[in-house]
């Protein structure tokens, strides 16, 4: 049995948990990450970057909205610490997003929801087919109208992963443990000892759960948090515009989203499916994907296809994050944010772990605590 000690262990190499360890780090701690498969590869990896609390706001999920409008202010000032630290470039990128109907029906959804933005007193503004043109000129003739959103961000997701592992590589108090398999907390009481995985075993003050989505593991020791999180699967398909550029903000259908990075690569997707962990690429999704970019850019039709992939967004039981503390003294928890992770996680992570490191506390961290699922905490 191979032993590590150390001050935190961040389960999950994810965005969630390498912005965690960075933190951790950057902090003064000791940290031992662990992932059982390998860091950076997750839900992230296959995402399309989005930084776009503007276009993902919900009448209902005002409190979810003001958060992601926080952790876009915060991640400004990140992604310039972290290129600082790493060199490698993730291409933020301030171009804004645009939201447009293919027909009538797609066009008064839009319509609703610029409606719902005013109400919230958001900063976007309502275009015709032929000013969305004049944005995105491949833009099919027939589109009448639209919304631009131009506060709304995005990144090269990759990047981003691969800068947070050198990140967290460089950093003397990390250790990186990857493809370890799934491991578990092996509890006393109402208190962690360690984790274990395999042969090997983490000792640490306190324990952080960050795998999204994956939180089987945690069934026996956190059954609470295991039965309020669900995957819920997208398939993606990246395309290769460099050769013929057609799409340069940030594109949203009800059906579909197109995410143009610097490199040529154009991201197209993303299913919503309840399939549990099925993480099959299936004909008729990507069809219809396919079809959904084809009708607002009908360019598409000539773009190669590089990839097709599958991942799972963790969600909660009311779509918001869980953050903070648990059922057991020394275990923190970090996941559920559905299809807002590349946005939220850095800022999250700044949140839990000034709360644990210095004694700042956030208002997030009440209102996002597991403590709504109806167990009680310590704190």
């Amino acid at each position: 049995m191979k032993r590590i000690d150390s001050d935190y262990c961040v389960i999950g190499g994810g965005i969630a948990g390498l912005s965690m360890a960075r933190e951790l780090a950057r902090s003064g701690a000791s940290v031992t990450i662990v992932e059982r498969d390998a860091f950076g590869r997750g839900a992230a990896w296959q995402a399309a970057g989005m930084l776009a609390p503007m276009v993902e706001a919900r009448l209902q999920e005002q409190g979810v909205t003001a958060f992601m409008l926080e952790a876009l202010e915060y991640f400004k000032a990140f992604a310039v610490e972290l290129q600082g630290e790493t060199g490698i470039d993730i291409q933020l990128s301030t171009d804004g997003s645009l939201l447009v109907g293919v027909d009538r029906d797609d066009t008064e959804k839009w319509r609703h929801r610029y409606e719902e933005y005013r109400q919230m007193n958001l900063p976007v503004e309502w275009l015709s087919g032929y000013e969305c043109r004049e944005i995105e000129p491949y833009l099919a003739t027939g589109i009448p109208g639209g919304i631009y959103s131009r506060a709304d961000e995005q990144v090269d997701n990759r990047r981003l992963l691969d800068a947070l592992v050198s990140s967290c590589a460089a950093a003397d108090t990390v250790t990186m443990i990857e493809n370890s398999g799934e491991g578990e907390l092996v509890v006393s009481g109402e208190h962690v000892t360690c984790y274990r995985a395999g042969e090997l075993e983490v000792h640490a003050d306190r324990y952080i759960a960050a795998t999204g989505a994956r939180v089987g593991w945690l069934r026996n020791a956190l059954p609470e948090i295991a039965r309020s999180i669900r995957p819920v699967k997208g398939q993606v398909i990246r395309l290769d515009q460099s050769r013929m550029p057609l799409v340069s903000h940030l594109i949203r259908t009800p059906k579909m989203y197109l995410a143009p990075k610097v490199d040529g690569t154009l991201v197209l997707g993303a299913t919503s499916e309840e399939k549990g962990f099925d993480a099959s690429i299936t004909a008729g999704e990507i069809m219809e994907l396919l079809r959904a970019a084809w009708e607002t850019v009908p360019g598409i039709f000539e773009l190669p296809i590089i990839e097709t992939a599958a991942d799972f967004r963790p969600a909660s039981v009311d779509h918001a994050p869980l953050l903070g503390a648990t059922s057991l003294e020394n275990v923190d928890v970090a996941t559920g944010y559905f299809r807002h992770g590349v946005l939220v996680a850095p800022y999250a992570a700044s949140i839990l772990v000034a709360q644990r490191t210095s004694g700042t506390h956030s208002r997030w961290l009440e209102q996002f605590s597991p403590s709504r699922l109806g167990v009680a905490q310590t704190a």
